[in-house]
Formats: C-alpha cells, sequence, structure tokens
C-alpha cells in the first residue's frame, strides 16, 4: 500500500480536488461508515461501538482516501473505512501519515488487510464523492 499523497492525481477514481476532512466523513457517514475507530497507544485499533481492541491484520480496510492541507501540503491526513471484526460495525478511522504520523499510526495504516478490491466502498475516495469513483452509486 502506498501512502502518499494522492491530489492532482490523474488516476481514473481518484479524486484531486479541495475535499475538506468533515466532507469526507460526511460522505462515509451517509453511505453506512457510521462508526468510529481509534488508533490506541500499542498501535492497535479500537471500535468505538462495541470497544473491542484488534491487531490491525484483523480489520478489514475497504477505502482509504487520502488529504491534504489547503495550506500545507505536509498536512497528511488518511480517512480509512474499515470493518470491526467484533461487532462488524462500519465506520471511519482517521490517521496522520507521512512525516507528521506518529509510529503508533503508521504501524496501523501499514498492517490494515486491504480489501479495497471488495465491492463495499470504492477503493479510492468516499462513496458518492465528487470527482471520485463515477460507477459508485450515490444513495
Amino acid at each position: 500500500m502506498d501512502p502518499t499523497p494522492n491530489a492532482a492525481s490523474s488516476e481514473p477514481g481518484t479524486p484531486d480536488d479541495n475535499t475538506t476532512l468533515t466532507e469526507v466523513l460526511d460522505q462515509y457517514e451517509r453511505h453506512g461508515f457510521a462508526g468510529a475507530f481509534a488508533v490506541t497507544e500499542f498501535g492497535l485499533v479500537e471500535c468505538g461501538q462495541c470497544n473491542a481492541v484488534h491487531e490491525p491484520e484483523t480489520v478489514s480496510m475497504h477505502s482509504l482516501r487520502r488529504l491534504e492541507g489547503a495550506s500545507d501540503p505536509a498536512d497528511s491526513v488518511a480517512v480509512v473505512a474499515i470493518t470491526c471484526p467484533n461487532c462488524s460495525q462500519q465506520g471511519t478511522l482517521t490517521l496522520l501519515y507521512g512525516p507528521m504520523a506518529s509510529s503508533e499510526e503508521a504501524e496501523v495504516l501499514s498492517r490494515l488487510r486491504d480489501r479495497r478490491d471488495d465491492d463495499i466502498a470504492p477503493p479510492n475516495s468516499a462513496p458518492g464523492e465528487a470527482g471520485g469513483d463515477p460507477a459508485w452509486p450515490l444513495n
């Protein structure tokens, strides 16, 4: 998995606009990813629904949307759409990546089980996001 920023990318299905973090989170929530997840101090993923803590390899990542700060491209944030392996809650995990990421965030991002080839969400954009995958259905 390449966690480099994709703003201004020309890859098909990859947003290249200045969408805000709030807009991306709202799009995921509107399409069923309403739960919240967090990275623990030990580099694990905690589900906000059932409070279970998981090794990142056991958590399925369905979509990864990268964002950069409007004024500082070094402000790199990844929003990851995931599913809790314990309670099946779908939600998002927001992580820094690149030089500003904590070691725990970098560890989690590199160890999540990459399932972006499934049909649960677009691989590189929020569902229904302008500039994202045009084949993805809007709800």
